[in-house]
């Protein structure tokens, strides 16, 4: 009866964490935390110690170093505006996710992608919310969640996969 108990309070113990892992990135979300959910909310879903940062231009993020995991708030505009990842662990459901080759995610999604130039080369890609920033033209950077031109530039300037 204790090992059954024992056994119990692991599974309730481990479940936010596998939640978290479960999630991945979807065309909505990126590890649980959708567009437009509070601070509250998305810090809940990011791995202790999460780190808050005042930035430039009315943002703020916050950061999450072990999962490798970001979520930005901007002043005006309700709830997260974007989430950014450069953790390998997490994919789409068709395998992809920072530090995918490049040649991988054409394979998985072809002519849905949009491509985002700068400088007349490609820096990025855009699938619906989804946005793949392209590192070296060789691999995806970072994956960033965000409806705007400015959560490309938010993409662009985030940590990239290591």
């Amino acid at each position: 009866m204790r090992s059954a108990i024992v056994l119990v309070l692991a599974l309730v113990c481990a479940a936010p964490s596998a939640a978290r892992e479960a999630a991945g990135i979807t065309p909505s979300s990126i590890a649980g935390i959708h567009l437009g959910a509070g601070q509250v909310q998305a810090r809940a879903l990011m791995t202790k110690p999460v780190r808050l940062d005042l930035l430039e231009d009315g943002y703020v993020r916050l950061v999450s170093p072990r999962q490798k995991l970001e979520s930005y708030f901007r002043t005006g505009t309700m709830g997260v505006t974007v989430v950014t990842t450069w953790n390998r662990q997490l994919k789409t459901a068709a395998g992809v996710g920072p530090c995918s080759t490049v040649a991988g995610l054409k394979r998985a999604y072809g002519a849905r992608l949009v491509p985002i130039r700068q400088g007349g080369r490609i820096v990025a890609y855009r699938l619906g919310n989804l946005i793949f920033t392209v590192e070296g033209g060789r691999r995806v950077g970072v994956v960033a969640l965000g409806r705007s031109a400015r959560a490309v530039y938010v993409a662009l300037s985030a940590t990239e996969c290591t």
